[in-house]
C-alpha cells in the first residue's frame, strides 16, 4: 500500500470532530478494505461516505458510517472533501493548521496496520 496526498482538515475552536483526506493505492491483485483507524488526538476513527438523497425535490447532502471502504486490485480509494473519508470523532484536542496527526490505518485482510502522519490543514495542501 501507498499513501499519498493525505491531511487532515481544521476545525475552529469548539469543534470535536473533523475529517481526514488520502488517497490509498493497492498495487496487490487482490481488494482490500480499509476498516478504520486509530488516532491518539481522537476518541475514533471511522470511515464515512458521503450520500445524495432527494427531499421535497431538493438535492440533500450526508454522511453515514461504513465498516469498511474497499481499496480495489491494482486500483486506489480516494479520501476527498465532499466525497468518502475518515471521521476523525471526539477530538481530544485542537488541531490547529500546521500540527501533525498521527493515524494508524487499519487494512484487511490480515491484520495489516499501516501509520501515516498527515498535516493539519485548512485545504488541501498544494502539490
Amino acid at each position: 500500500m501507498t499513501i499519498e496526498g493525505g491531511w487532515v482538515r481544521a476545525v475552529p475552536p469548539g469543534y470535536v470532530n473533523t475529517a481526514a483526506y488520502l488517497t490509498i493505492k493497492n498495487p496487490g491483485a487482490s481488494a482490500v478494505r480499509l476498516t478504520g483507524a486509530a488516532a491518539s488526538v481522537a476518541e475514533s476513527v471511522d470511515p464515512m461516505i458521503t450520500t445524495e438523497k432527494k427531499v421535497n425535490g431538493q438535492t440533500v447532502m450526508g454522511m453515514e458510517f461504513v465498516k469498511d471502504l474497499t481499496i480495489p486490485p491494482k486500483g486506489q480509494l480516494v479520501l476527498e472533501p465532499g466525497g468518502d473519508h475518515l471521521m476523525l470523532m471526539g477530538l481530544k484536542k485542537r488541531l490547529n493548521e500546521g500540527d501533525k496527526v498521527t493515524l494508524i490505518l487499519n487494512i484487511e485482510p490480515g491484520t495489516s496496520r499501516l501509520e501515516i502522519t498527515l498535516p493539519v490543514s485548512k485545504q488541501p495542501p498544494t502539490k
